[in-house]
This record gives C-alpha cells, sequence and structure tokens, in this order.
C-alpha cells in the first residue's frame, strides 16, 4: 500500500503556494522501509558500488558512441548519373510502366511517354492549362496502359496509351464538350453552369489490372467527402481500340500503294491528343490488345520525333464507365456521443438499426439527438458547481483521407467464389477512412443505391488504423494502427495469420508485402503438392525504424529491426519502395535529399546515386523517383541551385533535368542483378485432379524402393520371430517359479474374503 509522507513540513503553511518542492524519497511503498536503513560499514560499500557501477556505464555509453561513429564513417559509394534528359526537366511527377518498357512523365500542359532504353519521347498528349501532379499507370493489355492522371486543380482524367499513342477517355468530375470539341470540366450542380460548386478529386486509383476504379470526391464549400467506385469496361475498351487501329493499318497501306497520287494539303482526322508520327520514322508492328488471339498493327516512332498539329482532331467512341457505389465517411466516436441517430423519431431510428447479420460500425443505433440533449441537461443541472472543471471538448478533425484495395473472392467474403467468370476478377472492396477504428468490405457484385451501401464484412479494433497492405494476389492483407500492433489476414483461407506488437506508441506508417522469391518456403514432406506460401512483410514506423517479419502459415510473426530508430530528423524516411522485379533491393529517400538502394533482408546501405553538385534533390518530401526496365533503370528529377524563381522558376526547363542512372553497371549490385528469381504464386490452390495426379506420381516413383524394402522386411522378420519366442519362454519360466497361495474355507457363510476372522494360509 503506497504511503505518502511529508517530511519537510514542520508547520501549517498560511497558503498552499508555499509548500516546499516534493522529491522522490516523499513516496515509498513500504513502511518498514524507514528502519531498515544500512548500517556502517555496508552503506559506505554500497555508496561505493554505486559511485563505481556509474562510472562504468559512463565508460560504456562513451565506447558505443564512439563505435557508432566510427560505423558512420564507413559511407556507402557513390555513383553520379549516365545520362541527362534536359527536356524533361519540367516534369512534375513520374510513373513507370507495370512491364518496365515506358515511363509516364506529367508535365506543365500534358503528359508524355518515353522509352526506357532509348530515353527518347514516344508521344505525348497535351492540354493547355493543365500540370499533371500525379500519374500512375497499370497494364490492362500487352502493352496497352490504363494511365490515370491528377492535375493541380483536381481533375482527373483518365487515359489509354497503346500503340505508341495517347488516347483520351473521360474527366471523372464531370465534364462537357466546349467550343472546339475541347473538354471542360464543370461543376456538380450543372443548372448552375461555371457558378457552381467545383469538385476536387485528391485520390483516385485502379485495380491491378483495371477492372475498377476508386475516386475520392471533395466538395470545397461544404467540407463534404466520398468515394465514387467506377466498373471501367476494360474489355471493351481493347476491343475497340483494336479496331481504330486495325483500320489506320488499313488506311495507311492503301495511301502506301497509290504513290502516284499528289500529296494534300490537308490531312487525315486523328485521335485527339495523339501523336502522329511521320511516315518516313514509322516501323509497322504486331501486338495483342485484348486477351483473345486478335492481332492489330500499330505505329511506332523512335526516331525522328515531331508533333503534328493540323487538321481537326477527335476522339475515338470509347464505352461509358458506370459508377458501382458510393460510399461516405463513417462519423467520428464524439459526433457519435455528441449528435447520436439523426433520425426524427425512435420508430425511423429503429429501422435503421442494423439488422445483425454482420458486425455493424456502431453508427445506426437508437440514441437518438433529443434523447443526447436530454442527458446532457440532466447532468449539467445535477453537476452545475463542477461543470466549469470539465476539460474542453476538442474538435474532431474530418475524415479526410481514405485507402481501398480492390481484392479477389476469398472466404471472408465468399460472393463471386464459385463463379468461373469472376476468376481473377476483384469482387470486393476493403476500405478504411483515417482516423477510423475499421476496415469494412463491400461486394462489387451486388447492386447499390446511392450512399445507401450496407458492408458485408466489419473489421472493429480499438486503435485507429493508419496502414494496410495487400498482396499482388490479393490474398494476403495486412493492417497497421495507431498503437504499434500489425494483424495479417489470410483472405484465401480465411483465417488469421498472425498479430503482433512492433514497439509500444510507435505508429505504422507504411506496410509492404514483398515479392515471395526472396522468402524460403517451408516445404512439407507430406503432401507431394505445395499447400502454403511464405512472404515477408515490410513495417515502416513513424520513428524512423524499419521491420521486416516473415508471413506464414503456423508460424509465429517475429518483427526483425534492420533499419534503428533515427535520431536526427533529416533522416527520416520520406519514401520506402522495392524496386520493381528485384525485390531484395530498397529505395529509400531520406528528408535530408540522400537517395539510397539497400538490402531488403539486411537493411545495409550498399550504394547512393547522387545529383550532380548544380542539383538538387526535388521535393525531398515527396520526391519525383521512379524506376524502369524492371529495376534496370533509376530516374530522378533534380533542381538546379542556382535557379531563382525570379527567373521563371519551374516553368523552364533549364529549372531541373530528369537525371538517369543504369544500375546494371553499379558494381555493388553485381550479385543482385545476376541472381536467379523463379517466380513463386503466393495463392497454392490444389484441385482433387492435381492432388491425385501427385499422389499418383509420387507412388509410381516409390516402386523401386519398395523392392528393397521389402527384402529389408523379410531379413528383419526372422530377428523379430526369434525375439518373439525367446520372451514367450521366460515368461513361462518365470510363471513356473511363483509361489503357490491357498485359502482354507470358512464354513461361517458370514464371513467373505476380507472380512474380520477370515485369515488366508499360505504354504511353499
Amino acid at each position: 500500500m503506497p504511503v505518502y509522507i511529508r517530511k519537510n513540513v514542520n508547520f501549517t503553511p498560511p497558503s498552499i503556494d508555499n509548500f516546499p518542492l516534493e522529491d522522490d524519497e516523499d513516496y515509498i511503498t513500504d513502511p518498514d522501509q524507514l528502519l531498515d536503513r544500512l548500517p556502517q560499514p555496508y552503506r559506505m560499500i554500497d555508496k561505493v558500488l554505486s559511485q563505481w557501477y556509474d562510472e562504468v556505464w559512463q565508460i560504456i555509453e562513451k565506447r558505443e558512441n564512439e563505435r557508432l561513429e566510427e560505423s558512420r564513417r564507413i559511407r556507402a559509394p557513390q555513383y553520379e548519373c549516365s545520362a541527362q534528359m534536359e527536356s524533361q526537366g519540367r516534369a512534375c511527377c513520374v510513373c513507370d510502366s507495370v512491364d518496365g518498357r515506358y515511363i509516364f512523365i506529367g508535365q506543365p500542359r500534358g503528359l508524355s511517354a518515353v522509352d526506357v532504353q532509348t530515353q527518347e519521347k514516344v508521344a505525348s498528349w497535351e492540354e493547355e492549362s493543365v500540370d499533371i501532379h500525379y500519374v500512375k499507370a497499370y497494364l490492362i493489355g500487352v502493352q496497352v496502359y490504363l494511365v490515370v492522371t491528377i492535375d493541380d486543380m483536381g481533375f482527373a482524367r483518365l487515359l489509354i496509351f497503346g500503340g505508341d499513342k495517347f488516347y483520351f477517355v473521360k474527366i471523372l468530375n464531370e465534364f462537357q464538350k466546349g467550343r472546339g470539341g475541347a473538354h471542360r470540366p464543370i461543376f456538380s450542380n450543372p443548372a448552375h453552369g461555371e457558378g457552381g460548386t467545383k469538385l476536387i478529386i485528391s485520390k483516385c486509383e485502379a485495380s491491378r489490372n483495371g477492372d475498377y476504379l476508386g475516386a475520392m470526391f471533395e466538395n470545397p464549400e461544404t467540407a463534404e467527402v466520398w468515394l465514387e467506385v467506377y466498373k471501367l469496361p476494360r474489355d471493351a475498351w481493347l476491343n475497340e481500340l483494336e479496331s481504330v487501329l486495325t483500320k489506320k493499318e488499313e488506311k495507311s497501306e492503301e495511301d502506301q500503294g497509290t504513290d502516284t497520287q499528289a500529296p494534300t494539303d490537308q490531312e487525315a482526322p486523328t485521335p485527339q491528343n495523339e501523336v502522329e508520327p511521320p511516315p518516313a520514322a514509322t516501323q509497322s508492328r504486331k501486338h495483342s490488345l485484348s486477351r483473345g488471339s486478335s492481332r492489330l498493327s500499330v505505329y511506332t516512332n523512335t526516331t525522328n520525333y515531331e508533333e503534328s498539329t493540323g487538321g481537326e482532331k477527335h476522339t475515338p467512341k470509347l464505352s461509358p464507365t458506370s459508377v458501382v457505389m458510393k460510399l461516405k465517411p463513417p462519423p467520428s466516436m464524439s459526433e457519435l456521443r455528441q449528435k447520436g441517430n439523426p433520425a426524427s423519431s425512435i420508430h425511423s431510428a429503429c429501422q435503421k438499426v442494423d439488422s445483425g447479420e454482420v458486425i455493424g460500425t456502431g453508427v445506426n443505433h437508437i440514441l437518438t439527438p433529443n434523447h443526447k440533449d436530454m442527458r446532457k441537461e440532466v447532468f449539467a443541472h445535477l453537476h452545475d458547481n463542477l461543470m466549469e472543471y470539465l476539460p474542453k471538448e476538442e474538435e474532431a478533425e474530418p475524415l479526410e483521407d481514405v485507402n481501398f484495395h480492390f481484392m479477389t473472392a476469398g472466404r471472408l467474403v465468399p460472393t463471386g467464389l464459385e463463379q468461373q467468370s469472376q476468376i481473377g476478377l476483384p469482387t470486393t472492396i476493403a476500405v478504411w477512412w483515417k482516423g477510423s477504428t475499421h476496415v469494412v468490405h463491400y461486394s462489387l457484385l451486388k447492386q447499390h443505391k446511392d450512399f445507401d451501401v450496407k458492408p458485408d464484412l466489419v473489421w472493429p479494433y480499438l486503435s485507429p488504423v493508419t496502414s494496410s497492405a495487400i498482396s499482388d494476389d490479393t490474398s494476403l492483407l495486412a493492417v497497421g494502427f495507431e498503437n504499434g500492433n500489425i494483424i495479417i489476414w489470410d483472405r484465401y483461407l480465411g483465417i488469421q495469420r498472425g498479430i503482433v506488437n512492433i514497439m509500444d506508441r510507435v505508429k505504422i506508417v507504411q506496410l509492404t508485402f514483398l515479392d515471395p522469391n526472396i522468402c524460403p518456403q517451408n516445404l512439407d514432406d507430406y503432401q507431394p503438392y505445395r499447400t502454403k506460401t511464405s512472404t515477408h512483410l515490410l513495417a515502416l514506423c513513424d520513428n524512423g525504424a524499419l521491420y521486416i517479419m516473415m508471413s506464414g502459415p503456423g508460424l509465429e510473426l517475429d518483427p526483425i529491426c534492420i533499419t534503428p530508430p533515427v535520431e536526427s530528423e533529416d533522416d527520416i524516411f520520406t519514401m520506402v519502395q522495392p524496386i520493381p522485379g528485384m525485390h531484395d533491393l530498397l529505395i529509400t529517400v531520406l528528408k535530408s535529399g540522400k537517395v539510397q538502394i539497400r538490402d531488403t533482408l539486411q537493411g545495409t546501405v550498399l550504394c547512393e546515386p547522387v545529383l550532380p553538385k548544380s542539383h538538387e534533390l526535388m521535393t525531398p518530401w515527396d520526391p519525383v523517383v521512379a524506376v524502369g526496365a524492371m529495376g534496370q533503370v533509376l530516374f530522378l528529377k533534380g533542381n538546379n541551385k542556382d535557379y531563382g524563381e525570379e527567373e521563371g522558376g519551374d516553368q523552364s526547363e533549364s529549372a531541373g533535368a530528369l537525371f538517369m542512372y543504369q544500375m546494371k553497371l553499379f558494381p555493388t549490385l553485381d550479385s543482385y542483378m545476376s541472381r536467379r528469381r523463379d517466380k513463386v504464386s503466393q495463392t497454392v490452390h490444389a484441385k482433387i485432379e492435381n492432388r491425385i495426379e501427385a499422389l499418383m506420381k509420387e507412388r509410381i516413383a516409390q516402386q523401386g524402393l519398395r523392392k528393397h524394402r521389402m527384402q529389408e522386411r523379410w531379413g528383419n522378420m526372422k530377428e523379430e520371430i526369434w525375439s518373439i519366442l525367446q520372451y514367450k519362454d521366460m515368461a513361462e519360466k518365470k510363471a513356473d517359479n511363483r509361489p503357490e497361495i491357498h485359502y482354507k474355507r470358512v464354513r461361517n457363510l458370514s464371513q467373505t474374503p476380507g472380512s474380520m476372522g477370515w485369515t488366508p494360509f499360505f504354504r511353499n
């Protein structure tokens, strides 16, 4: 029991402000400690030992700091750029294609595609007053890409890049054609024209193969946000582009056959914002756009690039997108406590209560605002004299950010699991809002009304969700929390793979699943077919620490720290990204502007790509970095240090440049470049036919060993029979040597063996 003893007060103080300062010795947990002081000379010995221990600890601390400083002096080798792309000096964002063939560069007034191997511009899409600040590419066909862009005004555009040309699809913020056929964004209320409220898109991401797309809308006037999910007609777009490019090929062949005709001044119409290469520099090659076996010829331009400006432009008619659902953010806990259910009556509140089929989010309850107000009034009346001491209620931050993942069917949400047409296609979307404690799953195959979507699965947690990650095949889902916990779900089997606490009071800010080909697989002795797959999970904390852990069925999550917490704010990671095609390498960017390439499993710095002394990394807190050619080429955007804003700023190409690094020429990465990486699937699904076939193959392969095992068995059987016979003889001899016991019959029938008066007689 804690006891408080005030030692320095011998009189009643006139005021509470005159109390002397309290020290730690005023609080003790055992009253007997006042009498248990060490006598001399033990008190002096204890003091000497404590002083000696403090001095030794200072020496150890000094040596550890010296060793740490010495280790920091060993710097990783630095490599300079191999080429400088000054023509792309105005790049605002860079994105690589999934297959590593191209990089897409967002610039003021448009977008361009550059070939990674030749570093030449292949195609461009231009529009006045459009500064692309975000670009992301998705592979929807063979060398056909869906490009999603967001400009500085918050307008999201969809484009398709195929046949070395850009094709404009639509603007998601509602658009209409203006004069000259140009697409012009309009506002949320078309009746108000340009005087209405402009909607802004702050996040726009698509599924892995471009089947679905999610966009977060914001209304600046009402501060409302919501998430819209679109169904993209991917296969229809591929077929339509195939027909367009086939017609262009046929027309070009007809033009080549008519050599005697004189050239005309007017050019044939080309798709809107499409760059038509000159005939002398074009070459035809075959590309397969759709999943089928259909082929088409497209024109490529790798030399003597020119832009066509003449002629009237038009856009090929593409199939429209369709809205699947609209999701509003859930109210915060403070709003639920203050406002309650916005229903007008108890009857309407009971109608909105969840049916209980799934765990709810806690929004639809029967506590109405009138009930909340009455409770506040009663509380204020009962505690009127103490209301002034209550802390002021802090206004909750609005949920302004959303994170979502498109996932295939699994055991958790089995809708579409048994449908052959849905194999490999997204059927579920997992959504969590910033500051929320729920991860909500919605089915993409159900029909929903606007803003009236009920979740199919809800994961409630105690701590707010701060990060999440999904594996490439969407079979694994990891969720990170504000309290340092990480949970990994196996969606394919519908179970948890584990939960682990990285560190107390540390926020998980980023999670990344690595390729399973760098993780040792635990192959079972039985069955002959694989049933399990393990992979690594990379976790980044807000204190700069980097952890890696192995996630596998039946394995405990054991986080390993590969980078300790940082002491300086300049050493905090602003970007941690595995290199595509080589997940055993990490590219990291520090807040100070350093770019490092690290070993994923060890965390050691292998090398540092450096910019020329006249340049510095553009916006280290949000760097412009891309890796092309499946980890072979690195692109960095640098700004000129000597170029001032008064001379034009970033609007001029001389303000910066895009630097290219040939990573395959880095000597410290030779062992990684030559390493063999076999493809390992994360989802292992063995059908009954495959299992029977694997078992039969194993049985046939073991037939050669059966003869040897039979001979060995027959040879051991003689020894076993002899041992059995010997054991039988020994048992008979022991039975013969046992003493005989005779019992005397008792005539008194009331006495039975074991009762009083009954005694057995023994005779040898």
